[in-house]
């Protein structure tokens, strides 16, 4: 499922380290938050993890040629 909230932005993220976050994410989904084009995006994941542990995962954009 994709849900959207917020204001439309365009922002690139190298596909390698996407790739390999999520590789080391378990469960059904994540969530992924942006702010704005030139800061980093936060990965979670949507289900709920073991009790007492928490994962945030960062990945920063890569520069768009437009």
């Amino acid at each position: 499922m994709f849900r959207l909230k917020g204001e439309e932005m365009e922002i690139g993220f190298n596909s390698k380290f996407v790739v390999e976050l999520l590789t080391n994410l378990e469960g059904e989904g994540i969530v992924l938050e942006l702010s704005a084009p030139n800061r980093a995006g936060i990965l979670t994941p949507a289900d709920k993890v073991e009790d007492g542990e928490e994962i945030l995962m960062l990945v920063m954009p890569v520069m768009l040629n437009n």
